[in-house]
């Protein structure tokens, strides 16, 4: 991948950099995937489902008029991310991960209208709000992109949390956002892997979560399904996910 040491532990974002049939990973990383594939085999669909996912959800964001994005747990910018479906779009990365945010900063080095920053989904003090206006101009409206740390935050944190994004955000603005099924269940190996800070959620849990965010027409729904004008490969109902807007 780079001339830079090799790490000696894995990273989810390169776990899903590897997944998703990219070059931004490790052989450590490759073995940690491989060790969740064997209690469950479709992680690879399933997280190119999720990929696709932000794509169709970024560019019906554009649609609206939106061409400022806000992107939270974002992982490593490539293979389909944010800025690389929706061009021409102002967009910053945030990851809680030092080693995400890192690796992330030189692939977009040299790349127009993007930056990555450090940031907590789950305590949006640490926001750099000079850098959001640095890399994105005076905030308009923004499309913001919460997508894979949900089910990894408490109820109470992803209310606070899009409660904050809802200030935050100017009227016209839309929330990108995804949880875990409980369809997961059925795999109670991989529950267990995930670890005991893991939390799924039905459509209906998660609309409960959203606060003043309010649901576009599409309402929610398995990611795989949601705006795809093509018959889907066939992916479980794993995670659900929606737009939602700030009227």
């Amino acid at each position: 991948m780079s001339h830079e040491a090799e790490p000696t532990a894995p990273n989810t974002g390169r776990m899903f950099d590897y997944w998703l049939g990219g070059s931004h990973h490790y052989p450590v990383d490759v073995a940690a995937a491989q060790a969740f594939e064997v209690v469950f085999k479709d992680f690879r669909p399933v997280f190119r489902a999720l990929r696709d996912f932000i794509g169709r959800a970024s560019r019906y964001i554009q649609a609206q008029g939106v061409d400022q994005f806000l992107v939270l747990g974002a992982g490593l910018p490539t293979q389909g991310n944010v800025h690389e479906t929706v061009p021409g779009a102002r967009v910053l990365y945030t990851d809680i991960d030092d080693s995400n945010v890192a690796l992330g900063q030189r692939i977009l080095a040299g790349v127009p209208g993007t930056g990555y920053t450090r940031c907590d989904a789950t305590d949006l003090s640490t926001l750099d709000l000079g850098l959001l206006r640095q890399v994105l101009g005076p905030l308009r409206r923004l499309g913001i992109i919460v997508v894979g740390v949900e089910a990894f935050m408490t109820d109470e944190q992803v209310r606070d949390s899009f409660q904050k994004l809802h200030d935050l955000a100017p009227p016209g603005s839309y929330l990108a956002f995804d949880c875990d099924s409980p369809k997961a269940l059925e795999h109670p190996e991989l529950v267990r892997m995930m670890g005991p800070n893991f939390h799924m959620r039905t459509p209906a849990q998660l609309e409960a979560v959203l606060g003043p965010w309010r649901l576009t027409e599409d309402g929610i729904q398995p990611v795989a399904l949601w705006r795809n004008p093509e018959t889907p490969a066939s992916v479980g109902p794993y995670m659900n996910g929606g737009v939602a807007a700030k009227p």
